[in-house]
């Protein structure tokens, strides 16, 4: 068990070891292949990043977001806990820039995915409806329920977006989770990473 824990805290030290500063990781970032509608998914390091990722079986990423263009910046729209931009900030519904998103405080490792959609109005609706959900600042849901849509989690932002486009990003895949306040079936993000016509394109 001991032996377990130091290399997986030894990993960790050199994952961040590895991280790019912000300054690289926007100089690397592949911007003339990025399109609306790409999903963002990050692994972060603190507490909500580490219960999401002993729930999965593939502890790869632990977040999720979709790549929108706002203002003419390359922005991650997002449903995220614990992270006020403010004094007596809620978590919510924000739209990031993707370095912001990437950030080495926030991100140990990330990716991009191309997800196939490739219908420009269908692309147009859906990055409209992220920066909607961001600019009303819909509220983090914490218990988890695909139930209804007044507040949403991270997958559930990304899977209701492209369910509006006719896609299921998680193609039915779904886990039992019975821990804390959580008693539902969830999407997690390796539900949405292993939809069929993923195809990542950019990863550190």
């Amino acid at each position: 068990m001991f032996r377990c824990s130091l290399i997986a805290s030894l990993s960790i030290l050199l994952l961040a070891g590895c991280r790019p500063s912000v300054a690289a990781l926007s100089a690397e970032l592949p911007y003339a292949l990025m399109q609306e509608g790409d999903l963002a998914f990050r692994c972060g390091q603190g507490m909500f990043s580490r219960a999401v990722t002993s729930a999965q079986e593939d502890p790869l990423y632990s977040h999720v977001g979709v790549l929108v263009r706002d203002g003419g910046l390359w922005k991650v729209v997002h449903a995220v806990p614990a992270e006020p931009d403010f004094p007596g900030d809620f978590d919510r519904v924000k739209a990031e820039p993707v370095t912001a998103f990437f950030a080495p405080g926030r991100a140990l490792r990330g990716c991009l995915v191309h997800t196939g959609l490739q219908d420009s109005l269908r692309i147009s609706a859906l990055a409209a409806s992220a920066l909607r959900y961001a600019a009303d600042s819909v509220r983090f849901d914490g218990s988890y329920s695909l139930s209804d849509s007044s507040s949403l989690y991270c997958t559930e932002l990304v899977w209701r977006l492209y369910r509006r486009a006719g896609i299921d990003l998680s193609e039915g895949r779904r886990r039992r989770l019975d821990v804390f306040r959580i008693h539902a079936d969830c999407l997690l993000p390796e539900h949405l990473y292993a939809y069929s016509a993923n195809q990542v394109y950019f990863q550190y």
